[in-house]
């Protein structure tokens, strides 16, 4: 006759331990290569982007209050601007519209990027 020996009690639940642990310590360390890949990446890889939001008159009293001020000095004036601000930046954008009504002026949004 074929003997079977029977199965530890003991043994199965160390086994499962082990796989379990095992399983834990390579989420662990795939997590933590994540991190240190995601954390050190050459900085071509992150980009940084500033927006601003203008109002180009000639007196600020009338500009809209989520728009900074700048005083007009002509057709050039938020390119000027646009260039001092963003200098440390690859890009540029510029986008010019009109102003409330009773404002008399112009709302510019400049947003700088480095990529």
């Amino acid at each position: 006759m074929n003997e079977t020996r029977p199965t530890s009690r003991a043994r199965a639940p160390r086994s499962l331990r082990f796989r379990l642990l095992v399983g834990a310590g390579i989420v662990a360390a795939a997590g933590a290569a994540w991190a240190v890949l995601d954390h050190w990446g050459t900085p071509e890889e992150k980009s940084e982007v500033i927006a601003y939001r203008l109002c180009v008159a000639s007196a600020g009293d009338k500009c809209p209050a989520d728009a900074a001020f700048v005083r007009n000095q002509g057709e050039d004036t938020v390119a000027r601007w646009a260039q001092r601000e963003c200098a440390g930046y690859k890009r540029r954008r510029i986008i010019v519209s009109d102003g409330p009504a009773d404002c008399n002026c112009t709302i510019a949004n400049v947003t700088c990027s480095s990529d």
